[in-house]
């Protein structure tokens, strides 16, 4: 009989669910995403012109940004979103024929570094590395485009 009783409390033991120590639960889904190697990117495209006072309503939160701009009409007109990894890379055909190709070069605490590559064809028109604060948005001034000029907002999110 107590060998009934003991195989069968074994059973039960193997069946139940593991106990889970402070260390396992998670704090939360962003302490998470801070320790993948991923970094979320949102490139805007933005036509950017002396036509006007006309902003976009979808760029308000950029406003502060743009006004250290000359230009004093603003025109959101493409939004690519991409998740890189280490070394990862992903380009975007954008307005104008233009391709943006943008490669995550490393991660910090505070700050992901990225090469940015501009091209219309073989013409190779920017060439940068950057730096983009965790959570913050890098704005590059882009090309001529009818009128006026592309603006890129990159936003990178980790």
């Amino acid at each position: 009989m107590t060998t009934r009783l003991l195989l069968l409390l074994a059973a039960l033991l193997a069946l139940a669910p593991a106990s889970a120590s402070a260390d396992d639960v998670p704090r939360d889904r962003y302490a998470e995403q801070g320790k993948s190697d991923k970094v979320g990117l949102r490139v805007m495209v933005v036509h950017a012109t002396s036509n006007g006072n006309n902003i976009d309503s979808r760029l308000q939160n950029l406003t502060k940004y743009l006004s250290h701009l000359k230009y004093t009409s603003y025109e959101l007109l493409q939004t690519h979103t991409a998740e890189l990894g280490a070394n990862g890379k992903q380009s975007f055909a954008i307005e104008g024929g233009f391709k943006v190709t943008i490669e995550l070069l490393s991660k910090e605490e505070s700050k992901a570094r990225m090469r940015v590559v501009m091209a219309r064809g073989a013409e190779k028109l920017l060439d940068t590395t950057l730096s983009v604060n965790r959570n913050g948005t890098f704005i590059v001034a882009g090309p001529k485009y009818k009128g006026g000029i592309l603006v890129l907002p990159l936003t990178a999110r980790y």
